[in-house]
């Protein structure tokens, strides 16, 4: 597959409403990551932000308090970059350095028992670290069933018999399979950018760190949604744009105990007052109930 690279323009914007007078809007935004995929050549909010600050997955995270303002924009311009021809078979583990952190057990993460002797299972007719890395996403690709929302989030929660989850629950299990075997891997999260229909949907998939091949990408549910393993095995096949690297994102500035989380929680998306599992790109709370609406739109 041959490299192509297209410039795109997106908002993104949101609309609060609520009754109380004295409710307060709190939101966290993460900036799109730099990689050899995505530059970014503008990058402007509606509003300044409060606090910046970065975590040890290469995230920039945007605070935001909104005090009396209703609504927040995004502008975006990116060259984004899709297609990677795979050099050759011959897949090689890093050293790990800095890439460690990439290699543990963590939340949302766990390599159980039941996981490893599966991943074992999985791997033990085969010679080469290609081939492993294959039959593994083979194997979600071939036993997941897509199904949202999903009630209880992480590795540890699947079912190995009877498999079922959304695009996070899908890269879950293969990150934490990768892991087990020694590859450096981390989810991402962002949008699929579809030019022709004029459609941008939220999305999350897989990272994973080869010697001399680098960053790869893996996306087992699209994979299983279009029958076609080859097209997201180890490439950026589709216009993508990175949010968020990884699980389990810190927020600063801590959500204080009047603001409420239970829409987040409710709609599968795991929130504490110091942390959440991603950033697609924002999260928001509200010291009071409200609503919202939000709309991605391509220029």
């Amino acid at each position: 597959m041959k490299l192509s690279t297209k410039n795109f323009k997106i908002v993104y914007k949101i609309q609060f409403s609520y009754k109380d007078l004295n409710n307060q809007i709190k939101l966290w935004l993460a900036m799109p990551i730099k990689s050899e995929h995505q530059r970014l050549v503008n990058f402007n909010t509606s509003l300044s932000p409060a606090k910046k600050y970065s975590d040890k997955q290469n995230n920039k995270i945007f605070y935001f308090n909104l005090k009396d303002s209703k609504e927040f924009s995004l502008d975006l311009d990116l060259e984004l970059t899709k297609g990677k021809k795979l050099l050759d078979k011959d897949w090689h583990l890093p050293a790990s350095g800095k890439l460690k952190r990439y290699l543990k057990s963590e939340r949302y993460l766990e390599q159980t028992t039941e996981i490893k002797k599966l991943v074992e299972s999985i791997t033990k007719d085969k010679e080469d670290l290609h081939d492993k890395v294959r039959a593994v996403f083979d194997f979600i690709v071939d036993n997941f069933c897509y199904t949202y929302p999903v009630k209880r989030r992480g590795a540890r929660h699947l079912n190995l018999e009877r498999l079922r989850g959304d695009c996070g629950e899908y890269g879950a299990l293969l990150v934490t399979m990768l892991r087990i075997l020694g590859v450096p891997a981390m989810n991402q999260t962002g949008f699929v950018i579809f030019p022709r229909e004029k459609k941008i949907v939220e999305h999350g998939w897989v990272s994973a760190y080869f010697k001399k091949q680098a960053w790869l990408d893996f996306d087992p549910q699209y994979a299983a949604i279009e029958k076609n393993k080859a097209k997201y095995f180890g490439q950026r096949s589709d216009w993508r744009v990175v949010f968020s690297n990884g699980f389990n994102i810190p927020i600063k500035s801590p959500i204080a105990r009047e603001y409420k989380l239970d829409f987040w929680n409710k709609s599968g998306l795991p929130l504490s007052r110091k942390y959440v599992q991603v950033l697609q790109p924002a999260i928001f709370v509200g010291r009071s109930e409200f609503e919202f609406n939000d709309k991605i739109s391509l220029l």
